[in-house]
């Protein structure tokens, strides 16, 4: 079971309640998404997981604070207490991003949402169940699961989701930016900015940004073009957690992206077959 969940059951008991349905605790933030494609802030949304069967309350809100932990507003979905099963995935999206995702929503209420920098909390009466940080923050908020985590995670460009991945209460470890999948599983392509292309000018093994070869190590043109190869081939395969390369293109362009790392490892191969021994 869940350890908010576990929380949630063990709180009932405790008061005599039957534990059929917990509260705000069976809930977890699962995605946040502050922006269209084209950046429009308009269309945003966020999305609730339910991790165990549960309640929402008419005082339940999803809230946002500034990087500097000033509350800019928020939103209550629900006017009399809704419950839910397990599983259960509740989507808070204004007009604009139900039209731009194709999709429908539970709630049209969604508060503003940064796009830097930015805190969100779901938060019933006083009590703050899960937050999400992204961006530079100077003041974190915290919440009930994890009083001592201060990180962030990345700010998502428009367009993509900060997506819950893990649940271990460090939100620079349970979140990452990735393409948004409302009302399902966070399983969508993973935003990797540092894949985006190769260093326009390669560095040779003394450090010369150059790239011209060095007589005094003795290294010729073709080694340099080697290591620079090589580094480029490193950076396309960095694996991310799920398996697979992390691109953030579609299918016809990493076809060509591996194409062409094929055709570089040939152009290799074969200089260094007519490469003299030493």
């Amino acid at each position: 079971m869940p350890r908010r969940s576990v929380h949630a059951v063990i709180a009932l008991l405790l008061l005599g309640a039957p534990p059929a349905h917990a509260g705000v605790a069976a809930f977890r933030l699962s995605e946040v998404v502050t922006a269209s494609p084209t950046g429009d802030p308009a269309a945003r949304y966020v999305e609730l997981e339910a991790i165990g069967d549960g309640c929402l309350f008419p005082s339940t809100v999803v809230r946002v604070y500034g990087p500097d932990g000033a509350s800019m507003g928020d939103a209550m979905p629900y006017a009399s207490t809704t419950c839910f099963t397990d599983g259960t995935f509740l989507l808070f999206a204004t007009a604009e991003a139900q039209s731009v995702y194709m999709t429908a929503a539970d709630t049209s209420v969604v508060p503003a949402l940064p796009l830097a920098a930015g805190q969100l909390c779901l938060v019933s009466s006083t009590t703050r169940y899960d937050c999400v940080r992204w961006g530079p923050i100077t003041t974190p908020v915290h919440d009930l699961f994890a009083p001592a985590d201060d990180t962030s995670a990345p700010a998502p460009p428009g367009g993509f989701a900060l997506a819950r991945v893990a649940d271990v209460n460090v939100v620079s470890t349970d979140w990452r930016v990735e393409t948004p999948t409302p009302r399902g599983p966070n399983d969508g392509t993973p935003w990797d900015p540092g894949d985006a292309g190769v260093d326009a000018t390669p560095t040779d093994a003394s450090g010369d940004a150059s790239g011209t070869p060095d007589a005094a190590s003795g290294e010729d043109a073709a080694s340099s073009v080697d290591a620079a190869q090589v580094d480029a081939n490193d950076r396309f395969l960095d694996l991310d957690p799920r398996g697979g390369a992390v691109c953030g293109c579609g299918a016809g362009a990493q076809r060509g992206a591996v194409s062409a790392v094929l055709a570089a490892l040939i152009l290799i191969s074969l200089r260094r077959r007519r490469r003299p021994y030493r």
